[in-house]
């Protein structure tokens, strides 16, 4: 038999292997490293929190509020008057009035007639009935329909300055009165000086070549008589040029007192009082409207009556405002 340790053969005598005779050898120790915890320092661990980022916000640009000055309580005052009211009443009968007297034109036939009874003698010669006639036909044909939407874009702009400018006035939870209103009217004041200067420019240059083919016509026993015409022709071209100077300053007035007043909303600052000149022309306006409210009856009929007379009063109205807006500003202390 053999050792099941070393492997040698045993003893017969049944004595144990020499094997188990020696020393034991003593156990040759592994040495084991201890593992090492692994430290990652590019990951957070599980209860490691990433403080809050913060980022520039642009900022938040909050409108300035402008503060409220006894200014704002004058101008509300004067805008939400009832002569304020009564204009805008006026304004708006006045386009309906337009409006009518456009749809209902006057017959051709019969201002030819109005015109000729009034005409001399040796003038009737000069101006053919039927040229007339025709004219103020294809006139009234052509700009019936044109005259009324430009009345209702124009004037119902206007109108609607005037409202806007008085409801916002009145409103008590509104501490200013809006400026929307005064801004149409500027714009409105800018384009009727530049119709207006075109409009008289050309009336005087029609004049002049008029008068001229007049100067340079031989009309035998009438020459004395076109030679008054030419004269008349001359003084008309003067109080065109006369006319157009007025309108360019009176348009121009209108225009700062606007400016002014809409700067006193927008920053409480005491405006410019009106200007006196608007309203001198304002009466004149009303005077001559009153005395032409009888030619318009004449040629184009009793229809052109209260639109000639609401055309009289709106005159004397504005007129009156700046009196009263001047008024106002004294007995503030705020007249400069």
């Amino acid at each position: 038999m053999y050792c099941t340790n070393c492997g040698r053969k045993l003893p017969e005598d049944g004595s144990p292997c020499v094997c188990r005779q020696q020393p034991a050898q003593p156990e040759q120790q592994t040495y084991t490293q201890p593992v090492q915890p692994q430290q990652n320092y590019g990951a957070p661990t599980q209860n490691f929190q990433m403080p809050p980022q913060y980022y520039a916000q642009p900022p938040v640009q909050y409108p300035v509020q402008r503060p409220i000055t006894p200014v704002h309580g004058v101008l509300k005052s004067f805008f939400a008057s009832p002569l304020f009211l009564i204009t805008a009443i006026l304004f708006s009968a006045n386009l309906l009035f337009q409006i009518i007297a456009s749809l209902f034109p006057q017959d051709p036939a019969y201002i030819v007639n109005q015109i000729y009874s009034n005409l001399p003698y040796e003038m009737q010669f000069i101006i053919s009935p039927g040229d007339l006639y025709s004219a103020l036909s294809d006139a009234q044909s052509g700009t019936t329909v044109g005259t009324v939407i430009g009345m209702l874009i124009t004037g119902g702009l206007m109108a609607a300055a005037y409202w806007i400018t008085y409801i916002s006035a009145k409103n008590p939870s509104i501490p200013a009165t809006k400026t929307a209103g005064l801004t149409i009217m500027k714009v409105f004041s800018i384009i009727n000086l530049v119709v207006m200067s075109l409009a008289e420019v050309l009336c005087v240059v029609l004049a002049v070549i008029f008068g001229v083919a007049l100067a340079g016509n031989d009309y035998g026993y009438m020459d004395e008589m076109m030679s008054v015409i030419f004269v008349f022709l001359i003084a008309a071209c003067i109080f065109g040029f006369v006319v157009l100077i007025f309108e360019i300053i009176y348009e121009a007035k209108v225009i700062k007192m606007l400016n002014s007043a809409k700067n006193a909303m927008l920053t409480g600052m005491v405006p410019n009082k009106a200007s006196m000149f608007v309203a001198v022309i304002c009466f004149i306006s009303a005077a001559v409207s009153f005395f032409s409210v009888f030619g318009d009856a004449v040629l184009y009929g009793w229809i052109r009556v209260p639109l000639g007379l609401t055309s009289v009063a709106l005159n004397v109205l504005y007129g009156l405002l700046v009196l009263q807006f001047n008024k106002m500003l004294k007995n503030a202390g705020m007249a400069r």
